[in-house]
């Protein structure tokens, strides 16, 4: 990162005022280039102690660098200015060198970032990730800081905070998850925390239990939040103030956020077989056992669940953090162990297929990850990606595989020059693309979309839902959607589960549960929405 100073005046007049203000004056972020791509311009704000303020936007619009500038993690070849102060202290942090930023990051800024399974670390327990941001900042020895340590899981409401301080982050759902990544965070009572999209991964109800939290530390803490955030809607809600940002720069107006496709009516079930059946299926794992081995009592994360899903048509499945939806998608690509029930694919029970059947299935057989980054290997480029399930089932040889993946690039609309490309440098709506592309590649009869377009903006959601739905009209695709946002369901969908604690407790046209849900379940759903 390159420091320049601002040309601007000095505003020494502003820091005569109260110190107990975050202040941002004049920022301005720039890439070298010929011309110089200005990413964020004159952004300024302020905010009060135990105050919230949104900055609001859709992506590339410059958010996410401005909370990077303070954190002093802007890319190296990133050239700013301007302004930036905390409580107590004139200083400018955006002349700090590394050594000063560390002094800063953890003590007196805070940050939550969108996805806790890529901020966390995943060779270390979560007890061991918070103790060790805890001593960072303090003298504390060992015993104390996992005193600490234990203190903050229960301060920020995990369940079991014991047993948790000792399981890794894949062995937390992502509320949980996020729930970490707020105590470590908050550990040192930072004066501003920085949440850069905290609740976009998240489904409504757990979106609003975080939320809660956040704003029950603040109070405790009088702590300063910058809320970084896509939706307008969830802005309003839990803002004081809000900024919104497009192409870098504050505008005045909102600017104007798409609707979502309409979904098509409820499938008419004419076929004689289902695609795709799941017969009672229950995946149980065990809790406890007794001295001779036998299990004594059982975790239900699948529990008498029976379905039918038809050719052609779109099935959503829609329920809280920890419900069992992805264990249910785990267990139809046969990467979970049932207990009992069946899967039929085609008409043939798959549960019981061996290695060499489940390769040949895997090609009828597709899923579309949340994270399109975690999906891709970041060492190989786009075009190699594409084009090894290509070969690895036999599909084409040669010039024949390079024209089918040129072929997938202009299908899911990417230029061909995206094939020499690598992940990191596409935005995440083109790498989602990628991940269809890839996921089409094998001509697949059933695509699993998992939570598949909920950590993209409200922009890029919209047109990837387009791409979805032309893409089933145009290879008459089956898609199982599981998501937890009953917007982006509502938009896509013909038919709709709910799903609860295991087991699906309604289910029926979208629009009818949507519009008339019977259970008290759903309608909890639906008024967690924000509008």
């Amino acid at each position: 990162m390159i420091f320049k100073s601002p040309k601007a005046p000095t505003f020494e007049s502003m820091f005569s005022a109260p110190q107990n203000i975050v202040r941002v004056q004049q920022l301005r972020i720039s890439f070298p280039g010929n011309p110089p791509f200005e990413a964020v311009q004159d952004v300024s704000f302020e905010i009060g102690a135990g105050r919230t303020l949104a900055l609001v936007g859709q992506s590339g619009s410059g958010k996410s660098l401005t909370s990077l500038a303070l954190m002093g993690l802007l890319p190296a070849k990133a050239v700013v200015s301007g302004m930036v102060s905390l409580p107590g202290s004139a200083d400018n942090l955006l002349e700090r060198d590394a050594a000063g930023w560390q002094q800063v990051r953890g003590r007196q800024v805070g940050m939550i970032f969108q996805e806790p399974m890529s901020a966390l670390n995943p060779v270390k327990t979560c007890g061991a990730q918070l103790v060790e941001s805890i001593r960072t900042h303090s003298d504390m020895s060992l015993k104390q800081a996992q005193d600490e340590a234990l203190a903050w899981f229960k301060r920020v409401k995990l369940p079991r905070p014991e047993t948790l301080l000792q399981r890794y982050p894949h062995q937390l759902s992502g509320g949980q998850k996020q729930r970490v990544m707020i105590a470590m965070a908050m550990c040192h009572h930072p004066a501003l925390l920085i949440a850069d999209e905290p609740t976009t991964a998240l489904d409504v109800t757990v979106q609003l239990e975080i939320i809660a939290l956040m704003q029950e530390l603040q109070q405790a803490y009088g702590t300063a939040i910058l809320f970084i955030t896509h939706d307008l809607a969830l802005a309003r809600t839990i803002a004081d103030a809000f900024l919104v940002l497009e192409k870098g720069k504050v505008v005045s107006g909102t600017p104007g956020y798409p609707h979502f496709p309409e979904a098509g009516p409820a499938y008419a079930h004419q076929q004689e077989v289902p695609l795709l059946k799941v017969d009672q299926l229950k995946v149980y794992y065990p809790e406890a056992v007794n001295w001779l081995g036998k299990t004594t009592r059982s975790f239900k994360a699948v529990d008498n669940v029976s379905f039918d899903l038809y050719k052609g048509e779109t099935l959503g499945l829609v329920g809280e953090s920890g419900c069992g939806k992805s264990t249910l998608s785990k267990s139809i690509l046969g990467l979970q162990q049932v207990t009992s029930g069946a899967i039929f694919f085609e008409g043939k029970d798959i549960t019981a297929y061996n290695r060499e059947q489940w390769r040949l299935l895997r090609r009828d057989i597709q899923i579309i990850f949340q994270d399109p980054y975690a999906s891709l290997n970041p060492r190989i480029r786009t075009g190699d990606a594409l084009a090894e399930p290509i070969t690895v089932h036999g599909l084409a040889r040669g010039k024949d595989v390079d024209k089918m993946v040129n072929n997938l690039l202009e299908m899911v609309q990417l230029p061909q020059a995206s094939r020499h490309k690598y992940p990191h440098e596409f935005s995440g709506g083109q790498r989602q693309r990628i991940c269809i592309a890839r996921a089409l590649a094998v001509q697949p009869k059933l695509v699993i979309c998992d939570e598949s377009v909920s950590a993209l903006d409200i922009r890029i959601q919209a047109q990837i839902l387009e791409l979805l739905t032309s893409l089933q009209q145009q290879q008459q695709l089956t898609y199982l959607f599981i998501t937890h946002d009953l917007n982006v369901v509502k938009s896509i969908s013909n038919r709709l589960m709910v799903m609860e604690q295991g087991r699906i407790v309604e289910s029926g046209p979208t629009a009818e549960v949507m519009q008339q849900p019977r259970e008290a379940y759903t309608r909890k759903l639906l008024a967690a929405v924000p509008h």
